[in-house]
């Protein structure tokens, strides 16, 4: 039987400075603890994951998208599912996100304006990937682990 459930089209930006450190974003929400993670949003009808986590890097960085080289796409997809009470609040009946990840490099020096669009977080850092790991909320570690893992960012596990 298939699941009636839907998932939200996601895009996740896993930037590097090219020296081994990820940027770490966190989230200026309370509520999970002001957890970490990497850009990311919505995939908009007719945009592809690429173009999508540039716009999210550009809206939520406040960078233009030509200071981001991009390096790979991960085809695997990651889903999670919301806790009931943000299902709620949450418009179009969406459970949650199935993340689909890119890879991309930005000079650690570049300048960045949080406030650019909608602020989403209350600071972002160039961080140790376990850093990221380490800080990002459950329902997104097995998606984030996987993708530093295959962007060469973590040793891969046997």
């Amino acid at each position: 039987m298939e699941s009636t459930e839907r998932y939200r089209q996601n895009a996740a930006l896993v930037l590097t400075d090219g020296h081994g450190r990820v940027l770490c974003c966190e989230r200026d929400d309370e509520k999970y603890g002001n957890a970490l993670q990497t850009v990311q949003g919505g995939i908009d009808p007719g945009e592809g994951v690429i173009d999508a986590a540039l716009r999210e890097a550009s809206e939520e960085l406040g960078v233009d998208p030509s200071v981001i080289t991009i390096l790979d796409v991960m085809e695997e997809k990651f889903s999670y599912r919301w806790d009931d009470a943000y299902i709620a609040q949450w418009p179009g009946g969406f459970v949650g996100q199935e993340q689909q990840f890119v890879f991309g490099q930005m000079e650690p020096g570049t300048p960045m304006n949080l406030d650019a669009h909608h602020r989403e977080f209350v600071r972002v850092y160039w961080g140790d990937p376990q850093e990221l790991i380490e800080g990002c909320w459950e329902g997104k570690r097995p998606g984030i682990i996987a993708a530093l893992e295959y962007f060469g960012l973590l040793p891969v596990e046997f």
